[in-house]
Formats: C-alpha cells, structure tokens, sequence
C-alpha cells in the first residue's frame, strides 16, 4: 500500500473515483497504484503532480510502496 498516496487522498477530502477524475485515469488504475498492486507508469505520476499541483522535489513520497 502507498499509505501516503491515500493519506493525501483523504486529507483532500475524495474518494478513490474523484482523485481519479481529477488526474484523469480509470479508478480501477488509481485505486491498484494506491493499494500497491500496481506501480504506475511515468505518466501518472506526471498527472498526480500537475492535477495537485505538488512539486517535483515532492511527489516521491507518494511514490513509495509501504513494502519498498
């Protein structure tokens, strides 16, 4: 799990489907990268950071797999 990618999640106050919407990517994709079962590509990342606005110096944290 990406505790932090979800931990973001819930403090922006959305749901799994509402992030989604916002990057622009399935919820089905969102919800596997935040529980961990899936990486994500370059691309979403790319999307996270510009949809939330999160600095460079910063998106890895949300990055991170707990089991890393």
């Amino acid at each position: 799990m990406r505790t932090e990618l979800r931990v973001f999640r819930v403090r922006q106050k959305m749901t799994q489907a509402q992030c989604a919407e916002k990057i622009g990517v399935g919820r089905a994709l969102y919800a596997a990268v935040e529980n961990g079962s899936r990486n994500g590509t370059l691309a979403f990342w790319e999307k996270f950071k510009n949809a939330f606005d999160i600095p460079e110096s910063e998106i890895w944290r949300y990055t991170q797999n707990d089991e890393d």
